[in-house]
């Protein structure tokens, strides 16, 4: 069983914790995995190849417009993102354990905001309608 912060334990750990705006989602289990799919990946000769082409001194024209494939650092990471997951699976009543946590969490916190953006809307009118400031 899971405990209140973590409503997903499998097949990746995801905990849920409050932040004054709305929630933080912690995937570091499902991130590690990730890391380690890019490590698999650049063990291999062909990425090993294009990592090393990264540290070799490159003359570029500064004016030169180039497209996105001309950009090697840039290449190699949509082309590792290619290669790893990018998905993270949560399964049956995980996914209402985790709806359920983060709309718990985030609920006052947009309310806050909401009431927020309610106040600085009124305070604008009264000055726009030539009224002074709110504080007045």
């Amino acid at each position: 069983m899971t405990d209140k912060s973590t409503p997903v334990d499998g097949p990746y750990r995801i905990s849920v914790e409050p932040i004054p705006t709305g929630v933080t989602i912690d995937v570091e289990h499902f991130v590690s995995r990730v890391v380690a799919d890019v490590v698999e990946a650049v063990l291999t000769d062909e990425y090993a190849d294009r990592l090393d082409a990264l540290h070799e001194p490159q003359q570029r024209d500064p004016h030169m417009i180039e497209r996105p494939s001309d950009l090697r650092f840039e290449q190699l990471v949509a082309d590792l993102v290619r290669e790893v997951r990018t998905k993270l699976p949560v399964y049956g009543l995980q996914t209402l354990r985790l709806a359920g946590r983060i709309e718990q969490l985030a609920t006052p916190a947009i309310a806050a905001l909401q009431a927020q953006e309610e106040a600085h809307a009124v305070a604008l009118n009264s000055i726009v309608r030539g009224e002074g400031s709110a504080a007045a």
